[in-house]
């Protein structure tokens, strides 16, 4: 289980367990943050093509709590 209040734990998980996150949820895509300005505690961020009815905040992955965002497709640059 991560301590969503030391940044370190949080990217481990994210390097080794990110890739279940962003298949679960069928996401674009995944980051770190925090869950409100000033909050002394980490969220995994989880960009979402669009919005899906079926997930109701709050959820946790191994202690660390998602948030997720409707982003939509992300883009390349060229």
């Amino acid at each position: 289980m991560a301590d969503p209040l030391d940044l370190e734990s949080v990217r481990a998980l994210v390097r080794e367990r990110g890739q279940e996150i962003i298949e679960k949820y069928s996401a674009e895509g995944i980051g770190i943050g925090r869950a409100t300005p000033g909050d002394p505690s980490y969220v995994i961020v989880v960009y979402l093509i669009s919005e899906r009815r079926e997930i109701h905040e709050p959820i946790d992955f191994e202690g660390i709590p998602l948030k997720f965002e409707v982003t939509g497709k992300f883009r390349t640059q060229t």
